[in-house]
């Protein structure tokens, strides 16, 4: 009688629908990132997609050789990605490096050039949004690899993420 009580308990919970919400995306040992729980979540090639009612948002942990179509970066990935939001950077770069620093700041910057730096633990994080595109870039600089947010939505979203951007204890 007990085994088959254990059993039809078993089958109750194996059955029944777990409703598990995630509400922390670990992006290494020192960083993680606080969100609310996505409607969606889809994993492609080395991109995680959020999905949420208004707005979405990616991570990836950047390629220093595909960052940039037909250029290899690697071993200056972490000056490149700061010499696009600080100018003064750009003239350290090999002058073709910051030429090519240039165009993708004008590509992602705002109008205005405006950005954000917030030091989190040994991370650096830079940000940027567009209200004319909707669309908002966050790099999160660690000692090791840098990590690229790409969030689709309303500034509110793209502020509440970035306030949400942790150091793990």
């Amino acid at each position: 009688m007990k085994s088959i009580l254990f059993i039809v308990i078993s089958l109750f919970f194996i059955n029944s629908p777990a409703d598990l919400k995630a509400n922390e995306l670990i992006i290494s040992s020192e960083i993680a990132i606080k969100h609310l729980p996505a409607l969606q979540i889809a994993h492609s090639g080395e991109l995680v997609i959020f999905k949420y009612k208004n707005w979405s948002y990616t991570h990836e942990v950047v390629s220093p050789e595909n960052l940039i179509v037909s250029v290899d970066l690697t071993g200056f990935e972490h000056q490149f990605i700061k010499s696009v939001f600080e100018k003064k950077i750009r003239g350290e770069l090999p002058n073709w490096m910051g030429l090519l620093a240039e165009d993708f700041s004008n590509k992602i910057l705002n109008k205005n050039g405006s950005y954000q730096k917030i030091n989190i633990g040994n991370s650096i994080v830079y940000g940027t949004y567009s209200k004319e595109e909707q669309q908002g870039f966050i790099f999160i600089l660690e000692e090791r690899s840098i990590h690229k947010l790409d969030i689709l939505g309303a500034y509110k979203d793209y502020t509440a993420l970035t306030n949400n951007i942790i150091k793990r204890d």
